[in-house]
């Protein structure tokens, strides 16, 4: 694990401050923090896979709330809160017993994960899988929760996924969050910390291609979506990434 990210990291869960949150309904998960495993940097490409959120990260064994990262940085240990969060996912695809990745599940995402991973024909371990959103709320989307708490709970997730993009150089990026309400939290990921974004072409409500980050980018609807030809634009993209190679 990249120590500079860890500290990168840390700096930002450090600028949380408490009289943004109502901490009598924190109902936040832990939060969401990827890094990449050895076969991402051996890959011969580059692809991130982002979806919108996770649902309960960190929260049934108590590693969670946006409180607990305030009291931890009050008490300058959120090494902790890093350190758990990046063992946890060293092994949410490494689910098996005996430390291999898991081929089936129940989870669309985890499957459409999978999929791009064997079409490509690259590791599972190569494929960076990361959040638009760093928190869930009660193991949802915040996107309900107040203006002023979404809009911190946003600027501290796009400065994550931005720092996870600079380290990571993916040449490839999938945004499988959805069609609704998330564009405008893409677009002002690039604006702010890169230099904003090309867009390619555009079919509305299904696939949005632009450039950002020095990437190919790909906005899809997320991987339960089975109407509306949403499949044939998932794959349409895993073509595309083909293609470009």
């Amino acid at each position: 694990m990249d120590s500079v990210l860890k500290e990168k990291y840390k700096r930002i869960l450090s600028t949380i401050n408490s009289d943004e949150f109502s901490f009598e309904n924190d109902k936040y998960s832990g939060v969401f923090l990827t890094y990449p495993f050895e076969a991402y940097r051996t890959s011969k490409i580059k692809v991130m896979i982002v979806g919108r959120e996770t649902a309960g990260w960190n929260t049934n064994n108590g590693k969670n709330t946006i409180k607990r990262i305030v009291d931890k940085n009050k008490l300058n240990q959120l090494d902790d809160v890093v350190n758990e969060s990046l063992s946890r996912y060293s092994w949410h695809l490494k689910d098996r017993k005996d430390g291999r990745v898991r081929t089936k599940h129940r989870s669309h995402f985890k499957r459409f994960f999978l999929t791009v991973a064997k079409e490509l024909k690259v590791e599972p371990e190569g494929i960076v899988y990361a959040n638009l959103f760093a928190w869930d709320f009660n193991k949802r989307s915040p996107l309900r929760r107040p203006k002023q708490e979404l809009e911190k709970i946003t600027n501290l997730s796009i400065e994550l996924l931005a720092e996870q993009i600079r380290l990571y150089e993916p040449e490839h990026i999938i945004f499988a969050t959805g069609v609704l309400k998330v564009d405008p939290i893409i677009k002002k990921l690039f604006v702010e910390q890169f230099q904003g974004y090309k867009t390619n072409h555009v079919e509305p409500k299904k696939l949005w291609q632009f450039e950002a980050a020095g990437a190919r980018c790909y906005r899809i609807a997320h991987p339960r979506a089975m109407g509306n030809e949403h499949p044939k634009f998932r794959q349409k993209v895993i073509g595309l990434i083909k293609k470009a190679d």
